[in-house]
Formats: structure tokens, C-alpha cells, sequence
């Protein structure tokens, strides 16, 4: 009898522990934005493990071609969850935490997985936490070695930088709205047309009239490519979009690319070579501000008065792109 009692009040208990345990999981209500904050989170999982599962396997064969197209794989995988999964959250009223960041975390997913990639094949470890690699600059393009006369001379043990390319690869996503993101600085760019728009590659401001037309112009109707706090760039800013390895215009491709009469940001990207305003004054004069030539390069000041042009920058941050 006692044990018959016992064995009651066992599974009473254990039915007593299931309704509990169902009620608490009702109230443990989760909102589409926290779906979509899961999702994003998985997914970018599911693109580290990949990237670094190829670096694993091509490192043992060293065929760059086959582990160009095992990272392209994982690349093709990834790209098209992302917008689902914020479009989803978005049609249920409860927009995800963060939105339009998926270039951005790519490029700290990237540059995680290479930096230990390259750790373990004997490299200095470069780990960025939520920014990507610290403490380093990009590349500047430079892969041919000169002599003092300006002939071109092997490379090998010159110690100079078209022999030691130091430091961080580009990376540039065309996000097919007029914009590029550069995946390792986190900045979205402008891109610039041919077309007679606000975007026209011909057109040139005062500083002044840099921020109080073109970016005013860009952050107004609802913003270009949707965003609203478009800037001019600082000088640091724009210097990094200099290919020093090219001239006329020294910039990266994605920049130059198809420019033709009446081409749009959608169908092109263009560079004028020549100076472009930055947002930052000369101190030695405050009449003047900082310029980045993309000719060659070179970085000059130039009195606020006088007209140059202009590329608009937004973000900053691989948090919050």
C-alpha cells in the first residue's frame, strides 16, 4: 500500500513538474526580433565554421584557386539568409535589433578566420573582437620594387613594400544600391555616376557646400540607399580608398569601374582624378581643410572657398555599419 502511494505521489509530482514546466515556457515569449537576433547569430556561425573548415583542408594542398572557390561557397551560402531573416521580423512589426549589417559582420567573420588561419600557418595572430584587426592599416597596393633611378628591380630582399605588401587586404561589397561597403573598415561609400544626379562625378562644391548640398541632399526624402546620415569623410577616411600601387586614378577598382556617359550608381562606379574634400581643417590655417588627391595620391590642404569634390561616407564600425 505505502509503496502503491509512493508511486502516486511520484508521478504526481512529475506531472505537477510538466505543468509548471509548460507554464513557464508560455510566458517565455519570443518576439520576431529576438528570432531574427538568433537566426543572424546562427547563421553567422554556420559562415565562420565554413570559412575555416576550407582554410583547414586547402591548407594542406596549398591550391589558393580551390580555396578561393571552397571561401566563394561558403560566401554563396550565407548572402541570402540574412535579408529573409530581418524581412521576416520587419513584416511582423518588430524590425531586428540591428539591420543592413551583413557586409559589415562578414568582414569581422573574414578577418577572424584568416587572421587564425594565418596564425597556425606560422603568422602573427591578429584577433579584432566585434571591430575586426586592430593595429593595422590596409595594404596600399604596392607590388613592384624600383631602383633610386625609378627602374623597375626584383623585389626580393629590398625590404621595401612592394616586396612586403604589409598589412590588411582590401575587401569591397558592391551592395547593388549605389554603395560600397569596405568590409574591413566597416565604412559605406558613396558610389559616384555619370549622369547629371547628386552622385555626378563632375560635380564639385565649396567645403561648405560639401556638407550644407551634397550630404544635406543625400540625407533628405527618406536618405540615399535608404540612409540618412550620410557625412563627408575625414582625411583618414578617404586616404584609405588610395591605391597607391595604381595612378590616374590611384584607387581601388571597385571605385573605377565602368564609368560611361549616363552609367547610374546602379550600373557604375567612378573617380575623377583629382581632390576630393575631407571634413578635416588644416590647422596650421583653419581657412583651409584637407583633400586626398586620387590622381597620385598625394594629400594637400586647399582654402575652404575653392570647389572640389565630393564622396560621401556613412558608419564606421563593424558593430553598427
Amino acid at each position: 500500500m505505502n509503496r502503491t502511494r509512493s508511486r502516486i505521489a511520484v508521478g504526481a509530482g512529475l506531472i505537477l513538474g510538466l505543468v509548471l514546466g509548460s507554464a513557464g515556457l508560455a510566458q517565455a515569449v519570443v518576439t520576431p526580433a529576438q528570432n531574427c537576433q538568433n537566426g543572424k547569430n546562427k547563421e553567422a556561425g554556420k559562415y565562420a565554421y565554413c570559412r575555416q573548415k576550407a582554410e583547414g583542408n586547402y591548407a594542406l594542398t596549398a591550391n589558393n584557386a580551390a580555396r578561393t572557390a571552397a571561401l566563394q561557397k561558403c560566401l554563396d551560402k550565407y548572402a541570402p539568409k540574412w535579408a529573409k531573416l530581418e524581412a521576416t521580423a520587419a513584416d511582423k512589426g518588430d524590425p531586428c535589433p540591428s539591420t543592413d549589417d551583413q557586409a559589415a559582420i562578414r568582414g569581422c567573420l573574414d578577418g577572424v578566420t584568416t587572421g587564425v588561419a594565418d596564425a597556425l600557418a606560422g603568422g602573427a595572430l591578429v584577433c579584432g573582437g566585434a571591430g575586426g584587426p586592430q593595429g593595422q592599416r590596409l595594404k596600399t597596393g604596392q607590388t613592384t620594387c624600383y631602383d633610386t633611378g625609378g627602374a623597375v628591380i626584383a623585389c626580393a630582399g629590398t625590404g621595401q613594400d612592394g616586396e612586403l605588401q604589409k598589412g590588411l587586404a582590401r575587401a569591397y561589397v558592391d551592395n547593388a544600391d549605389g554603395t560600397i561597403t569596405d568590409t574591413r573598415t566597416g565604412l559605406m561609400w558613396e558610389k559616384l555616376s555619370d549622369d547629371g544626379s547628386i552622385h555626378d562625378k563632375d560635380d564639385v562644391y565649396t567645403w561648405a557646400n560639401a556638407f550644407a548640398v551634397k550630404v544635406a541632399t543625400l540625407n533628405s526624402a527618406g536618405g540615399f540607399a535608404g540612409k540618412t546620415d550620410w557625412r563627408v569623410p575625414n582625411v583618414n577616411e578617404l586616404q584609405s580608398l588610395v591605391d597607391y600601387g595604381a595612378v590616374g586614378p590611384a584607387v581601388s577598382p571597385a571605385f573605377n569601374t565602368g564609368c560611361a556617359a549616363s552609367c547610374t550608381v546602379l550600373t557604375c562606379s567612378c573617380t575623377v582624378s583629382a581632390n576630393y574634400w575631407s571634413s578635416s581643417t588644416y590647422q596650421n590655417n583653419p581657412n583651409n581643410a584637407w583633400n586626398v588627391n586620387f590622381n597620385d595620391g598625394n594629400v594637400n590642404n586647399d582654402n575652404k572657398t575653392n570647389t572640389n569634390y565630393v564622396r560621401a561616407v556613412r558608419g564606421g564600425s563593424c558593430r553598427r555599419p
